[in-house]
């Protein structure tokens, strides 16, 4: 069954309990801390089982959609609800066989647990979101288009207020070189996200060094570091550092 959140008041408690730092998981848990259910445009459901345990969850953001989905989750039932939501986009395990729109992107997830053995000297900053933005757009290909700067502005800057996530940049003297922000966190876990080097400042280390740096900060909380990877990119840059693939993602729209 689907309980909404009001229905359920141990939500957080019962989807930490079998995450097992699930990035998904991450994901709704890190939304519902900056966004309370309270508000209008967002939605939290817990997936239960017939004894009322809990099995999963599922994040409305607007018409976007999150799940965390486990064996146990009664994936019909699931793509029903999902089907008469209005959703837009529903991101997701790759692994499950799951129907809702024509248009499906894929890719791979990778962790890493264990520090990446890289020294970082170069000065490390908490770039405005603007610089911040402005190196993600130079750095765009088919693989991410980025949002509009407003939306992004009005995301990233509430996120970062509510400790929700963080974002570092890397500078060559003046120059913002390299960018790498986490883009959910929660307790046991964090999902890395909008990774960019500067054009000019490639295959110099840079990109490297500020994931190593934010991906040792976590890992130094206890967090086990997790990103999603388009299907062709970036595969031996992730791996050289010490990521594994863990599973897939797939977004339906």
């Amino acid at each position: 069954m689907i309980v909404s959140v009001s229905q359920a008041p141990d939500f957080v408690p019962a989807v930490l309990k079998i995450s097992n730092n699930n990035p998904f998981a991450c994901r709704i848990l890190s939304l519902y801390k900056c966004y309370p259910p309270e508000l209008a445009f967002v939605d939290y459901w817990m997936t239960a089982d017939e004894n009322g345990i809990c099995t999963g969850a599922i994040a409305r953001n607007g018409s976007n959609f999150i799940l965390f989905l486990t064996e146990k989750s009664d994936i019909d039932e699931i793509g029903s609800f999902i089907r008469i939501s209005g959703a837009s986009a529903v991101l997701c395990e790759g692994g499950y066989d799951l129907d809702f729109f024509d248009r499906i992107t894929e890719g791979v997830v990778m962790k890493i647990t264990r520090p990446i053995d890289i020294e970082v000297e170069e000065k490390i900053i908490e770039p405005d979101i603007r610089s911040a933005y402005d190196l993600i757009v130079k750095c765009a290909d088919d693989n991410f288009t980025p949002p509009e700067f407003e939306d992004f502005y009005v995301d990233v800057n509430h996120k970062l207020r509510h400790n929700a996530i963080r974002l570092y940049g890397i500078c060559d003297g003046e120059t913002l070189a390299a960018i790498a922000m986490t883009v959910a966190e929660s307790g046991d876990g964090a999902v890395l996200g909008a990774v960019a080097c500067h054009p000019d400042y490639r295959r110099s280390g840079y990109g490297s060094k500020i994931v190593s740096f934010l991906t040792n900060t976590l890992i130094a909380e206890g967090k086990a570091v997790y990103l999603h990877r388009a299907q062709n990119a970036n595969a031996a840059f992730y791996q050289k550092l010490g990521f594994d693939n863990c599973g897939s993602w797939r977004e339906y729209r």
